[in-house]
């Protein structure tokens, strides 16, 4: 069963302020309002854009119609960096596993460790429940790099995307049979 979007943005921005006392970072996060739709559908569609050209697979009304299928405002938290809003993170709590849907940033704040420190947060957050960390990342995309740094671990792959699964410690990899995608979100 998936958590409140309510309790999953209170224990997101505690994640983050502590954080930002700990790594010097300056960000802030705050709870996505009707308006961001358009600032986060364009960055997606920027990133799909520039990974999925490469390999022949974009198509801009597919994404769009993707985005807005999982798009959910009260799971999605707004990055801002001295008031500039400069992202956006998408984390779906279900009752097995946290599910980094989305995590974007504006070019000229990716590599500063913003994105680091949210997955590490999360990473943290799995730890505590016994949970693990899934995500998706589009074919070509620099951020697979930080993901296998951080420990997260192939589980398969689509046309567009890998899917990838970062396990609590102490816990084993799954029978294939127990492999398992990530699947559109059911609301909220």
């Amino acid at each position: 069963m998936a958590r409140s979007g309510v309790e999953i943005r209170a224990r997101a921005g505690a994640a983050a302020t502590a954080m930002n006392d700990q790594t010097g970072s300056s960000f802030r996060l705050r709870p996505a309002e009707q308006g961001d739709y358009s600032f986060a559908l364009g960055l997606y569609l920027e990133g799909a854009k520039e990974h999925l050209t490469k390999i022949g697979r974009w198509d801009e009304d597919r994404f769009v119609a993707l985005f807005r299928e999982g798009y959910k405002q009260g799971r999605t938290q707004i990055i801002s960096v001295d008031g500039r809003v400069v992202g956006f993170i998408q984390v779906v709590d279900f009752a097995d596993r946290l599910y980094l849907r989305q995590i974007h940033l504006v070019d000229g704040f990716r590599g500063r460790g913003i994105g680091s420190t949210l997955i590490g947060a999360e990473l943290k957050r799995g730890a505590e429940t016994g949970r693990p960390v899934t995500l998706d990342v589009m074919h070509g995309n620099a951020a697979r790099r930080l993901y296998v740094k951080l420990g997260f671990e192939s589980t398969g792959k689509d046309p567009d995307k890998e899917q990838m699964i970062w396990r609590t410690p102490g816990h084993s990899k799954p029978r294939a049979s127990q492999k398992r995608r990530s699947a559109p979100d059911d609301g909220n």
